[in-house]
């Protein structure tokens, strides 16, 4: 169906204009280009004010055009008036449509917006926008848009939801020479997502890039559809909006903690999508990917004539996860002939300040066959005897000969200077090698390339994740009532009991309404904690409502009790204390593991040690479900203190797979039941390797 979109026979114009500076009158001069490049494509003007647009036949209503086999329609009318048009495009037979229009949700007319949607559904229309730029297909001189007209054939395809950025790109494409497949303007989305294109991208010979901007999604698509498209095509994404209002409303600390930014980079990573954080490093891997074949190792080979400009680069890649090895004992060798006795053969290899044409022509031929090797980045700055045009000439010669060889290593260049380096940085740029101003961007760039051919090829095993799921939904169905009584009251002691159901470990624990039961199960305990068992009272510390190792049990029950009691009445809640938790006393190191339910991408689940990592460095890491054993080891490796898991100092290494084995059992939990909306086991108690652990304390939030 989206192929009618991008490679429609025919177009009508609804909305056509003959008057300069009308939205209508600039798509049909764009469209012009598109009727020129094939006799058998047809434009239709349609306006009931026009006999002819811009010498072509115009047409009161799509309704007159003869034949019936309009492909796409184009909409530029005021917005008030879609719904009828679409009716009549939905009559002819009209099965894509382009609406420019704004007038719909973005100013709050949703009434309108949802009208359309179903006039489009009732008629199977697919509908892109409304409230967008447009769209341009490169290939067929397709320009369904009012951008300024730009017809460099590539192999990237640009998505965005903001027109802006897709002006500002083709305004920056010839200066970088990138070409492109397609340019996609979405909109409002009132109908085609990102998931729908990537779907028709995985089938789309012209493109071999995807490239996003994105203000929000609506779909859980994306991540399904990113991960099939990811295995063949990059995918690079730049989000914006990242707020942390979604977290001010939740009571967890999972929810808490979880704002827009961190839900949506772990659906990236989910859907193997390469996220950048500023508009320069898009345009930078947008240029590397375009032209560039992937790294296939993280092993960087640096060439420079400027030694401190070398350390920089090697600086950077310890940062960015690139490995400086050294060259093969062949490969130092042939260096030498060429060389001067100042030169150190090593990497990086610096030529040194006099480096001409020939001492870089001779270092890149002999380097781009050393095995050690499977990324270049050269370095130059102007000398007296450097000319940088030469030296650009030289690396594309390269680069063309790794082509030619099959080697497969993508080179790139940083040329560090201004005026004298300006024709060679062009002249890289024109002719396929990405050119930058400093060396840190070369290395971020051949990093991302290596992540992303590292990414594309690893599957997760699912069958550990299968064989929970297996037991939990078993347990599901045989503690049916036990459950659903559990949930009703949601307390810790409750909290606690459904977590035990379901396979994970707590300590022994007793739940006390009087001062006389207190006593009595703290008698059949060793060290104990006391805290309050309120489902209203989620965080009890803060209430002054935990006690740990008390001496004198009454006094205890009783402050709590107390304390309870105001924490409720000062906060104006009608609540319910339902006792006291009288728990065995629990030592490990004190990680927490949380779910929450986000309203796109389903059931998440977020992992981080506790203590000041989680409360002052929000050192955290979120996932989207399902989460395997794999999915939930990275999780942890992205933590800044996983260090601390695995043993530093004289400390013991933790027992890593128990708390594997919690945010599998978790984020399964948050799945097979939907009225959980959050979920905090805070802490997790972790033991020594092989020892286990304990719930420590447990907060479920059920709700519709």
């Amino acid at each position: 169906m989206l192929d009618k979109i991008f490679n429609p026979k025919s177009i009508a114009v609804i909305g056509a204009s003959s008057i300069e500076g009308k939205v209508g009158h600039a798509i049909m001069k764009n469209l012009m280009a598109f009727g020129k490049n094939n006799p058998d494509n047809k434009i239709y003007p349609i306006n009931p004010k026009y006999d002819e647009i811009l010498g072509i036949k115009c047409y009161k209503s799509v309704l007159d055009v003869l034949p019936d086999n309009i492909d796409l329609a184009v909409i530029t009318i005021p917005a008030k008036l879609i719904p009828n048009i679409l009716e009549e495009c939905g009559k002819k037979g009209i099965k894509g449509a382009v609406i420019i229009s704004a007038g719909f949700s973005e100013v709050g007319n949703y009434e309108l917006e949802e009208k359309v949607k179903s006039i489009a559904k009732k008629y199977n229309i697919r509908i892109i926008g409304p409230n967008c730029l447009g769209i341009i297909n490169m290939h067929n001189r397709l320009n369904a848009s009012f951008s300024k007209e730009y017809f460099k054939e590539g192999n990237i395809t640009f998505i965005s939801q903001s027109g802006a950025i897709l002006t500002a790109i083709l305004d920056i494409a010839p200066l970088l020479n990138l070409g492109f497949s397609k340019i996609v303007s979405l909109g409002n989305k009132i109908d085609i997502q990102e998931s729908d294109l990537m779907e028709y991208l995985i089938h789309d010979d012209t493109t071999e890039v995807v490239v996003f901007y994105i203000e929000g999604l609506k779909d859980k698509k994306f991540i399904e559809s990113a991960k099939k498209l990811a295995k063949i095509k990059p995918i690079i994404a730049l989000k914006s909006g990242k707020t942390e209002a979604g977290a001010k409303a939740a009571s967890s600390h999972t929810g808490s903690l979880a704002g827009d930014a961190q839900i949506y980079n772990a659906a990236f990573k989910k859907g193997k999508v390469l996220t950048v954080e500023t508009f320069e490093e898009l345009v930078n891997l947008m240029h590397v990917f375009s032209t560039q074949p992937l790294m296939k190792s993280n092993k960087i080979g640096i060439i420079t004539n400027a030694g401190g400009f070398g350390v920089i680069a090697a600086d950077s890649c310890k940062k960015y996860g690139l490995t400086i090895e050294e060259f093969e004992e062949s490969t130092r060798e042939e260096l030498k002939k060429y060389l001067p006795p100042t030169s150190s053969i090593s990497n990086p290899l610096d030529l040194i300040g006099d480096a001409d044409t020939d001492r870089y022509k001779n270092a890149l031929n002999i380097v781009k066959n050393d095995k050690n090797i499977d990324g270049m980045l050269v370095i130059l700055t102007p000398q007296e005897m450097t000319k940088p045009l030469e030296v650009a000439n030289v690396i594309v010669e390269t680069k063309n000969k790794i082509k030619n060889e099959g080697i497969g290593k993508p080179i790139v260049a940083s040329f560090v200077g201004g005026a004298s380096i300006k024709g060679a940085k062009s002249y890289l740029r024109k002719n396929g090698v990405p050119a930058y101003i400093s060396p840190e961007n070369g290395v971020e760039v051949l990093s991302s390339s290596y992540k992303y051919n590292k990414m594309k090829i690893k599957e997760d095993n699912c069958d550990y994740l299968n064989s929970i799921k297996k037991e939990l939904l078993k347990i599901k169905e045989n503690y049916k009532d036990i459950v659903k009584n559990l949930l009703k009251n949601p307390n810790e002691y409750n909290s606690k009991e459904f977590l035990k159901i379901h396979g994970m470990n707590v300590p022994r624990k007793y739940l006390a309404k009087t001062i006389e039961e207190a006593e009595d199960y703290a008698s059949k305990l060793d060290n104990i904690v006391m805290k309050i068992s309120s489902p209203n009272i989620m965080h009890k510390s803060d209430a002054g409502c935990v006690i740990v190792k008390p001496k004198d049990i009454k006094e205890a029950f009783n402050t709590i009790m107390e304390n309870g009691k105001k924490y409720l009445e000062k906060n104006r809640i009608k609540g319910v204390i339902d006792g006291v938790l009288i728990e065995e006393y629990i030592e490990g190191l004190e990680v927490i593991v949380g779910g929450k339910r986000d309203p796109v991408f389903g059931p998440v689940v977020m992992v981080g040690l506790g203590g000041v990592f989680v409360e002052v460095l929000k050192d955290v890491s979120f996932g989207i479900y399902p989460i395997t054993k794999d999915y939930a080891l990275d999780m942890l490796r992205e933590l800044k203190s996983y260090k601390v898991l695995e043993g530093i100092r004289g400390r013991p290494k933790r027992d890593i797979n128990f708390i594997v084995d919690i945010m599998i059992r978790l984020g399964v939990i948050m799945d097979i039941y939907p009225e959980i909306k959050e979920i905090d086991i805070n802490p997790l108690f972790v033991k020594e390797d092989g020892k286990g652990g304990y719930v420590g304390d447990a907060l479920i939030i059920v709700g519709k």
